[in-house]
């Protein structure tokens, strides 16, 4: 009996020295995994920070060269120039302390700040380290970084400098010189980045230049230190928690296993004192239990997770549309009853197919996690955010005040989702749309309110990044309307009730036709519609490659029978949108159509708006590049010069410049008008491109453009758009200006 109570004794006192043990190291691993995990996210901050800092010094950067590439060489414009950049640069640069436009021996000849009480320290900087560098670095066409030295009182800030392209000569270099507050700089970065509870000082040379911390008492344990360089300049990151932070960012854990691991220890020496009595009897139903519990545990779990995944969305844990429908079905009654209302607000992030592809699908999840805290954290209280697709989000919440402003809400939201995201060392700019509907307007009926919001939505979109819109009863009369026309539209490609126009271009002064200009037209009824009325619809769906298709191969048939009747220098040109010309395919398309036709490409020319001509010179320059290989002509239609547009005819040169007919609306009777057409003229002639007026409607017009050399016009005035049928025989005739309209229109 002895040897059996210590016996006992014995399996007890090992099984309380073993759970006292395990208790202990299961707390250390804990905390120690909880410190491990504290500094990695300190660590990350200071990534963040580092990351954002870079950014802003190349955000300087970059305004330094802009600023210095675009100043005109002119003196005499310069200083207005120089004004109205540097109002610009202080307002969106609040860090920027001074601007300075130096000459060749870095004496200013402009001086700015953004505080009338901050005199320059010197008028000579001739040895300073930034004009060294701006010397060996002549040719340099990118910003120079270097401590401010004379150029500012504080002796941290830092200057960014670039060269001026002169037109008079090295001897004649200028300098613009923008000086950098570096403290306010790390001031705005610091609280605009930093979280509540983290302390930051930046030091430069083992100096204290930034410090937004009340106490060091965390600094030694928990810093986390981290250089911060912009070129040849370099800082000290340092940053730690404070006591209450440090506190919050631990978590019950370690007091949990302890306290755990006691219980079990004392539940172990339990059994253990039980199994020394029931050992031989209950040990097989021990295992039966245990097996069981497992087999619960692991039915409950997944019984528990299929419930969420029921109602929410496994990605950001959200509801998803099951659990936004049930909380709408639970709420709306509430709200209807209390005659107050709900707002329905679908947020769909543009574009997130393309991102999707591009990126892939891990990135595209990660963005619409962070996309789902970002809005989160502005929301107001008591509203229900859910994820109701894969690119789309849905808040509601009950309005109880006729001041109820929804703007202010979409501004917060546009805010919280502009800012760009880090994710995989990709930089991810997105936007959203959004659509409005409140409960009010659907009978407080779940089912009806989503629609209505995904009808706004839809609105929204049309309106390009960033669009917002708010649900109409007329709205889902439209979407009715678009349903209808695209039918129509469907049977007019089939039944060939799309026909094509022709206007010819004259020479005002043989008044013979040199060309013809294609315009798409729809027989719908005892109607002809223009394309206005219906060529965005058909962009929008896959209607737009065959209603091409359809232009292409009929323009071109008819410009080749033209040809086989005489008319062997007639120019055909057809009107081609964005969308159309970014097309894969068009290239091919009007290569197989040309063929067919036996037409020579030179006898086909593209007709580009300035808008589309631009975008096409600075994105897609590889479409213009295809036309021009093809042979095929390029007409631009302007409605003025810009720096832009020389910039883009310079790289990407017109076959033809037409006036646009807004522009010879007002000719010669108009004052600036008449200036901005002379001006395309003069712009024209010197870099020896054809002209073309459009809507020519009067006498007048045609003397003003023949008193200034320009003798192809367009317009009903000369003749209008035909059926090619009864143009045939007016191609061969004398065509002068007149108002006379076949009996057929």
């Amino acid at each position: 009996m002895k040897q059996k109570f210590w016996l006992h004794f014995r399996n007890l006192s090992l099984i309380a020295c073993v759970g006292v043990v395990l208790t202990l190291l299961a707390q250390h691993l804990v905390l120690q995994s909880e410190a491990k995990a504290i500094q990695q996210r300190l660590s990350d901050d200071t990534r963040l920070l580092e990351n954002q800092f870079r950014q802003l010094m190349l955000n300087y950067s970059f305004a330094t060269e802009w600023t210095a590439r675009n100043l005109a060489d002119d003196e005499s414009t310069r200083q207005q120039q120089l004004d109205e950049e540097s109002t610009a640069l202080f307002l969106y640069y609040p860090s920027l302390q001074r601007l300075l436009l130096l000459d060749s021996n870095f004496v200013p000849v402009y001086n700015r700040s953004n505080s009338q009480q901050m005199p320059l320290l010197d008028s000579a900087f001739a040895d300073t380290l930034i004009a060294s560098k701006l010397q060996h670095q002549s040719n340099s066409a990118h910003a120079l970084s270097a401590p401010a030295q004379q150029f500012s009182a504080a002796g941290e800030d830092i200057v960014i400098a670039a060269h001026l392209a002169s037109a008079e000569g090295a001897n004649a270099s200028r300098y613009l010189v923008l000086v950098v507050d570096i403290s306010r700089l790390f001031d705005a970065l610091v609280r605009t980045e930093i979280i509540e509870g983290y302390q930051v000082e930046i030091t430069a040379e083992q100096q204290s230049i930034y410090r937004f911390a009340g106490s060091d008492a965390m600094r030694d344990e928990w810093a986390i230190d981290r250089p911060l360089r912009f070129a040849a300049n370099e800082w000290q990151l340092s940053l730690w928690p404070t006591a209450e932070r440090l506190k919050d960012m631990h978590s019950a854990s370690g007091q949990l296993v302890l306290f755990g691991g006691l219980a079990l220890t004392l539940g172990a020496l339990f059994l253990g004192w039980r199994a020394a009595n029931l050992r031989h009897r209950l040990l097989q139903q021990q295992q039966q239990l245990k097996q069981s519990r497992k087999q619960l545990k692991q039915h409950n779990a997944s019984e528990a997770k299929l419930m969420f995944l029921a109602d929410h969305d496994p990605q950001t844990e959200l509801p998803n549309r099951n659990g936004l429908v049930a909380h709408l079905s639970e709420q709306l009654p509430n709200c209807q009853a209390r005659h107050h209302d709900m707002l329905i607000m679908v947020i769909a992030v543009d574009s997130f197919r393309e991102l999707n592809h591009a990126l892939g699908h891990a990135v595209a999840d990660e963005m619409m996690k962070r996309l789902a805290l970002r809005i989160k954290k502005i929301l107001p209280q008591r509203t229900q955010l859910a994820r109701t697709g894969i690119d789309t989000f849905v808040l509601a919440y009950e309005v109880t005040s006729s001041q109820h402003n929804e703007q202010a809400i979409i501004q917060q939201l546009t805010e919280s989702i502009r800012p760009q995201l880090f994710i995989d060392q990709q930089e991810i700019y997105c936007s959203a749309s959004f659509g409005i509907a409140y409960a009010s307007d659907a009978d407080y009926d779940a089912e009806t309110l989503l629609h209505y919001a995904d009808t706004a939505l839809f609105h929204a979109k049309q309106q390009g990044y960033f669009g917002v819109a708010s649900y109409r009863p007329e709205q889902a009369l439209e979407l009715s309307t678009r349903r209808e026309t695209l039918a129509l539209l469907r049977i007019a490609l089939e039944q060939r009730d799309l026909i094509l126009y022709y206007q010819p271009i004259v020479n005002v002064r043989t008044h013979r036709a040199v060309g013809v200009e294609a315009l798409l037209r729809w027989r719908h009824g005892e109607q002809l519609v223009e394309p206005l009325q219906f060529l965005d619809l058909m962009e929008q769906t896959g209607l737009v490659f065959s209603m091409t298709e359809f232009v292409i191969k009929h323009a071109c048939k008819q410009a080749a029978e033209w040809r086989n009747l005489g008319n062997d220098k007639l120019l055909t040109t057809v009107n081609l949108s964005l969308r159309q010309l970014t097309m894969p395919e068009l290239p091919e398309l009007i290569a197989h159509h040309l063929k067919r036709s036996s037409l020579p490409a030179d006898a086909l020319q593209v007709e580009l708006s300035e808008d589309v001509y631009l975008q096409l010179c600075n994105n897609h320059r590889s479409s213009v590049e295809q036309f021009k290989k093809l042979g095929l002509r390029v007409a631009v239609q302007l409605t003025g010069m810009t720096s832009a547009l020389i910039t883009a005819i310079k790289v990407c040169s017109p076959y033809t410049i037409k006036i646009a007919p807004s522009l010879m609306r007002d000719v010669p009777v108009q004052t600036i008008a008449t200036e901005l057409v002379e001006g395309i003229l003069r712009t024209a002639k010197n870099l020896r491109i054809e002209v073309v007026a459009v809507a020519v409607e009067q006498q007048p017009q045609i003397d003003f453009l023949l008193q200034r050399d320009c003798y192809m016009a367009q317009g009903n005035y000369l003749l209008p758009a035909l059926p090619a049928a009864l143009l045939s025989e007016k191609l061969s005739q004398p065509i002068k200006g007149h108002i006379e309209r076949p009996a057929a229109l």
